[in-house]
């Protein structure tokens, strides 16, 4: 499927998790694919990668809370390519998750370090590819945002503000530029098993979710990557303002579903 023939996909993240499925899946379908991510080591490594796999990918070490950083990549990738058709703006402030509990035990600067790494990123990288895609007429943005941003959670307490502004920028860039031909969605994934949550995650957690999960089994990160590449797609031209779940059906149903089901 060369659905992406001819277009430039600017992907923040894009050399880890989630992210990194994107860029691959994207450069895979034919797009020019822009990997901006901090991870110095990684980018070059996903890079070449793609470009092994007969691809296109140019990878950027960028910190996409840097403003000017942001700016000067978005005039780069513009001038170096000619245009910017989608943006999945993916990086976000993961290794803090660990850090982040209940309300009344959150630490301020656990909150503050959330919201610029989940919302800061996200809305700097779209400032500043908005001017392109405005010029050409068009262009497709993709958040990640999450269930968490959707659902009350035990702890998560600042990652769940994050995408919940996530959602509301979507929403927003969604209403202010549609009439321009600009596009603007987000995804809301439970629980990916990416790379580096396998890492770390213990065996109960990931019961835990599969036994609330609708589906029987939790999401793969190219589970994610399939709805962002029809999103960013022109299949996908009527949809927009949308928060899509990709949760196994966790956000759909009732919260005593799993103890019925043991019951039954």
């Amino acid at each position: 499927m060369i659905e992406f023939e001819g277009k430039v996909a600017i992907v923040t993240g894009g050399a880890n998790g989630m992210g990194e499925r994107v860029a691959h899946t994207l450069a895979g379908r034919g797009a020019t694919v822009v990997i901006a991510d901090r991870d110095g080591e990684r980018t070059p490594l996903v890079e070449q990668e793609i470009r092994e796999s007969g691809a296109s990918a140019h990878g950027y070490v960028v910190d996409v809370t840097d403003e000017a950083r942001v700016a000067a990549l978005m005039k780069e990738v513009s001038a170096r390519f000619g245009r910017i058709d989608v943006l999945d703006n993916n990086a976000a402030a993961l290794e803090l998750t660990a850090e982040d509990p209940d309300v009344a035990a959150l630490d301020l600067a656990v909150l503050t370090g959330t919201l610029t790494g989940n919302v800061v990123g996200p809305f700097l990288c779209t400032k500043h590819a908005l001017p392109v895609m405005l010029a050409q007429g068009s262009g497709s943005i993709v958040n990640m945002a999450s269930v968490s941003g959707m659902l009350g959670e035990t702890s998560l307490s600042a990652y769940g503000i994050s995408k919940a502004a996530v959602i509301q920028l979507t929403r927003a860039v969604a209403t202010q530029y549609g009439k321009q031909g600009i596009r603007c969605n987000a995804v809301a994934p439970a629980l990916v098993m990416t790379r580096n949550t396998s890492e770390w995650m213990p065996a109960e957690f990931k019961d835990i979710y599969t036994r609330n999960s609708m589906t029987p089994y939790v999401g793969d990160p190219q589970d994610v990557a399939e709805v962002v590449a029809f999103l960013a797609s022109d299949r996908a031209r009527y949809m927009t303002g949308h928060v899509i779940p990709v949760d196994g059906g966790i956000a759909a149903a009732s919260p005593i579903v799993a103890e019925r089901r043991d019951l039954a």
